[in-house]
């Protein structure tokens, strides 16, 4: 239990740190200190889809912004 726990958090980092719209470090070493220490299982839980779904929908939004810019970049190509 405890090693799944550290290699889900393992990757938890890894994922979210290393993006570009990453938070802070210190934000993500008090969250896993918090879920470590102070969560049950469902609070673990929750913590970890929420953050998730937070980079996705951050991820989401960073690409249709890159897909809007393109598609404006191509329209001015095409009345250029």
């Amino acid at each position: 239990m405890i090693r799944a726990l550290k290699v889900m958090s393992f990757t938890f980092l890894l994922m979210f740190t290393t993006h570009a719209f990453a938070k802070s470090k210190t934000y993500y070493q008090e969250t896993l200190v918090h879920i470590l220490t102070e969560c049950n299982s469902d609070c673990q839980k929750l913590v970890f889809k929420e953050e998730i779904d937070v980079a996705f929908f951050e991820l989401m939004n960073a690409i249709l912004n890159q897909v809007r810019w393109e598609l404006t970049m191509k329209q001015k190509e095409m009345y250029d």
